[in-house]
């Protein structure tokens, strides 16, 4: 009985043994496909890149379609002489002071104009009063705090901003009613609103729309 129960034991511990050997061999071998299997994966070429649009032509073949986004070429500016110099300095200082407020305005005067498309008369006349409080409220402050000079290119840049006059944008949206407020801005700062942003033909237009165009590709520099 004793000669069977110790037989029994050892082979007992012997199919403990294969046990092990064969579970340590299985993961041995899953591991060593996996290494395979991703040194496989690695060896297949990624795609390299960028998705565009396309457009098919009559004889079937493929054109891509890749808009591009616009770049300012420039040359260093030169002066006359350091009056020039500073005069350019100054116009640059003030042009990146008063171009953030240029956008908001422009939109809003945008927005209150998109607003008022088939509108009766009096929801208009509601929809302006509240776009005067909103450019009020918003501006008035740091309006006072502006030189003249940055008033001046602030209506300017309005003008920019909404491809009309700033006074022309206002009075055709409220009638006959004058454009208090614009009007008022252009008493402070003794400018006439009726002057269109031209830089085509105005030679200081011309500057400020090289000073926009390094602001809005990220190469403007004080």
């Amino acid at each position: 009985m004793a000669y069977k129960l110790a037989s029994l034991g050892k082979h007992f511990m012997r199919s403990i043994q294969i046990f092990i050997f064969i579970l340590f061999f299985s993961q041995t071998a899953s591991s060593q496909i996996v290494v395979k299997e991703r040194e496989k994966l690695s060896e297949i070429p990624q795609p390299t890149g960028f998705k565009v649009s396309y457009i098919i032509l009559e004889n079937g073949d493929t054109l891509p379609v890749v808009s591009l986004q616009p770049v300012n070429i420039s040359e260093n500016r030169t002066f006359a002489n350091k009056r020039e110099e500073r005069k350019w300095s100054r116009l640059k200082r003030d042009v990146a002071k008063v171009y953030p407020y240029s956008k908001v305005a422009g939109k809003k005067l945008k927005d209150y104009n998109d607003l008022m498309v088939g509108k009766s008369e009096k929801e208009q006349s509601r929809l302006l009063k509240k776009a005067e409080a909103e450019l009020k409220k918003e501006f008035e402050g740091d309006i006072r705090n502006m030189t003249l000079n940055q008033g001046r290119i602030l209506i300017k840049l309005i003008d920019r901003e909404t491809g009309n006059t700033s006074y022309g944008l206002v009075k055709d949206l409220r009638g006959s009613f004058q454009a208090f407020f614009w009007q008022s801005l252009a008493r402070v700062f003794k400018a006439n609103l009726k002057s269109s942003y031209d830089p085509n033909a105005n030679k200081e237009d011309k500057m400020i729309e090289d000073i926009i165009g390094s602001i809005e590709d990220g190469t403007f520099v004080n």
